[in-house]
């Protein structure tokens, strides 16, 4: 047997058998978060739906690796990606004294949580724009590390300080939503609207044609006029 052989084995029971570890573990903390998602619906429901009972709360599955929290005009999209992730190694992480004393902490799953209007996947207006509200990365141990708004940008950032219980993926979830209620859908200009053609009209008379996003209106006239 070769030395290049060996060398391969070696990293096969090392490094391949490490990122399945965290791959499965990734899995596990995903189902959690549609969990904790659940449970914030059961919370709210009653309490909103008494008051307003057009609005909408709900929960939807979209298979392993994908999941819909929908309130009201809101949808907050949780992904699981499917690879299992390092960072570059300059980065804070590889800097850590947690990830020097291990380089097997340095390997994560990664959860990305987006922001879309409920019109836009009720109506599949496929070029309607999410916006990313956090990463969360999370390796074997179940240590983990957010990237994110507000919040999110600064609470989680020193990785090995907290493991990703219950009440953190509450708190992740809140804030996703709190930043949403908080992000509004401005109105295009005046200026950009004061004449349009038959195509940008038909456009407006199709709810999956024109392409929808809470910062997209100026844009998406300016992109009709120049593609009419």
């Amino acid at each position: 047997m070769s030395d290049k052989i060996e060398k391969i084995i070696t990293g096969l029971n090392q490094k391949a058998n490490l990122k399945q570890n965290v791959y499965g573990h990734s899995i596990e903390v995903f189902n959690h978060f549609k969990e904790c998602a659940l449970n914030v619906v059961e919370t709210l429901a009653p309490n909103v739906l008494d008051k307003a009972p057009s609005v909408e709360i709900s929960l939807s599955n979209y298979g392993d690796f994908e999941f819909h929290l929908k309130f009201s005009g809101d949808t907050i999209v949780f992904l699981l990606h499917t690879n299992v992730f390092t960072f570059p190694p300059k980065h804070l992480i590889n800097k850590s004294t947690y990830v020097k004393e291990d380089r097997s902490r340095g390997y994560f799953g990664m959860i990305q949580i987006y922001n879309f209007l409920s019109d836009s996947i009720k109506y599949n207006r496929l070029g309607d724009e999410g916006y990313l509200l956090a990463r969360v990365f999370v390796n074997a141990e179940n240590d983990f590390y957010v990237e994110g708004k507000r919040q999110l940008g600064f609470l989680y950032k020193e990785l090995g300080k907290f493991k990703l219980d219950k009440t953190h993926r509450h708190n992740i979830i809140e804030q996703c939503m709190l930043y949403c209620l908080d992000f509004d859908l401005y109105v295009p200009p005046t200026d950009a609207l004061n004449q349009i053609t038959v195509q940008q009209k038909n456009y407006f008379n199709n709810p999956s044609g024109i392409a929808t996003g809470k910062r997209l209106g100026f844009e998406v006239i300016n992109r009709l006029k120049h593609d009419s």
